[in-house]
């Protein structure tokens, strides 16, 4: 979610409570205001001279909806000077006259405000056109001579007020008088509502405009200080106050601390990296020499013997050596982004006869028939002569040190088309079908291959993969229905 949308949504769940709360107010106060005029207006007409006349000539009080005094008698203008001063306006309006009278009310033929309504000991009304009186009102009377209650119309509550003034068996016993709400009461609150809404959502809207677009210029200056692996600062405004400006010069200073870490790190990983190389190749000579001291007395002693037994334990034990301190120094090689890749045409069949060569000894000492096939012309391709040679080593140790007793692995150098194709084949236990995907990830080790060497480290073909994918080839596993490991190295021939 945005931040505008969190902010519009948080304005939305401010505003509108907060605006229903305003308007149970102001309608509360408004109910008020028009009870207390009501009861002014009810205290004025049903004086105890407009009783008296009712109970003596009942007949007269009709009821005339949206004319004059509503309920009550006409006033008698007997005894009043001859202008008529103290009577009704000419045009009919209900209003306070120069006599003192009731408050103004609507021009004629608009309805009045104001509604009065006499009933009789038994709560029905003298004039049959008039409204029955409302049930909860009638019960109110039965325990009550004063009634205040509110009912609904199409504008807005209006008020009412019972009074009972007279005795049960006077025709004239109960007062009530209803005071409407002003005409479009209910459309202005809403248009209230609408527009108290729309001004605070709109003003969130717009005010957290620039906040949003520093935020996002600040988020692409973050991505481009990231991408410099933070040798970029995040541009910061002097003048720039506020928590956007803290947020940025508080990145700044984390990718100080960031650029001296990741140095110090390229510091140890470059001291690392050359310490491995230098060991490797310092200890990879003598060990190259005792293999070879250690093949020729596997050649002279008697097979069988329990020396000869322990030379070729010394074998697997010197050539695992060899292997780990080989792939040692191509994985700090290849650990190197800036490492430059030395290609050259180099002769794929020298290289292979040359790998399989070296894996003789560890193969006899393991029992384990290894052969190997090339073309009769020389194959030639461009690639990086020791990063190659390791893979394919690495490749054809990985097929005799897991295979069985009496196993055979097969190199097979082969044209394919414009390019080339190397198959080292194994018939040992081989792979599930379900880790083949997996053999090339970095210390992933199989279940056989647990098993079988559990001291093993599960580097060998992640560098294989990683070296064939530098040199621009492409590997593939499979297994064979027979059992075993097929792996495949094909890439472009010269």
């Amino acid at each position: 979610m945005t931040l505008r949308t969190r902010l519009f949504l948080s304005g939305v769940a401010v505003v509108v409570p907060l605006t229903a709360g305003l308007l149970f107010l102001n309608s509360r106060l408004r109910i008020n205001s028009m009870s207390d005029d009501l009861r002014r207006y009810v205290e004025t007409e049903a004086t105890t001279a407009a009783l008296d006349r009712c109970e003596a000539d009942p007949t007269g009080f009709v009821f005339r909806p949206g004319a004059g005094r509503r309920g009550l008698p006409p006033p008698d203008r007997r005894g009043l000077p001859p202008d008529g001063r103290g009577g009704p306006p000419a045009d009919g309006r209900v209003g306070r006259g120069q006599d003192g009278g009731p408050p103004r009310g609507p021009r004629a033929g608009a309805e009045p405000p104001f509604e009065l309504v006499v009933y009789r000991g038994d709560l029905s009304p003298i004039d049959p056109r008039a409204p029955a009186m409302d049930p909860d009102v009638r019960t109110a009377l039965l325990s009550s001579d004063t009634v205040a209650s509110t009912f609904p119309t199409p504008d807005g509550r209006g008020v009412l007020l019972a009074l009972r003034l007279r005795s049960a068996d006077s025709p004239c016993s109960v007062v009530v008088g209803r005071m409407r709400p002003r005409p479009g009461t209910t459309r202005d609150e809403y248009a209230f509502i609408a527009l108290v809404l729309l001004s605070v959502l709109g003003a969130v809207w717009i005010a957290a405009g620039p906040v949003i677009a520093r935020l996002r210029r600040l988020t692409v200056a973050v991505r481009d200080s990231a991408a410099s692996h933070y040798a970029q600062p995040v541009a910061v405004n002097p003048s720039e106050t506020g928590e956007i400006g803290d947020l940025a010069r508080a990145f700044n200073a984390a990718g100080t601390s960031v650029r001296q870490h990741i140095g110090d790190l390229q510091a140890r990983r470059e001291a690392l990296r050359e310490f491995v190389a230098n060991t490797t190749h310092d200890i990879a000579l003598p060990l190259t020499v005792l293999q070879g001291h250690l093949a020729d007395l596997d050649r002279t002693l008697a097979s069988g013997s329990p020396e000869h037994e322990r030379v070729r334990a010394s074998i697997e034990e010197a050539h695992y050596l060899s292997s780990l301190l080989r792939n040692l120094g191509t994985a700090a090689r290849l650990d190197d982004p800036a490492a430059l890749i030395e290609t050259r045409t180099i002769d794929l069949n020298a290289v292979v006869e040359r790998v399989v060569s070296r894996h003789r000894a560890l193969a006899r000492a393991k029992s384990v028939e290894l052969n190997y096939a090339v073309p009769e012309q020389p194959l030639m391709a461009d690639a990086d002569l020791t990063l190659l040679e390791q893979a394919i080593g690495n490749l054809v140790d990985n097929a005799v040190q897991y295979n069985r007793n009496g196993g055979h692995v097969a190199v097979v150098l082969d044209r394919q088309g414009r390019g080339f194709a190397l198959t080292v084949t194994d018939d040992g236990p081989g792979v599930p079908e379900a880790e083949l995907g997996s053999l090339t990830s970095r210390r992933f080790r199989g279940t056989e291959a647990r098993s079988r060497r559990p001291d093993g480290q599960g580097i060998g073909l992640s560098i294989v993969a990683e070296a064939v994918d530098r040199l621009g080839f492409h590997l593939s596993f499979s297994r064979p229905d027979a059992g075993g490991l097929v792996a495949v190295i094909t890439g472009e021939s010269l």
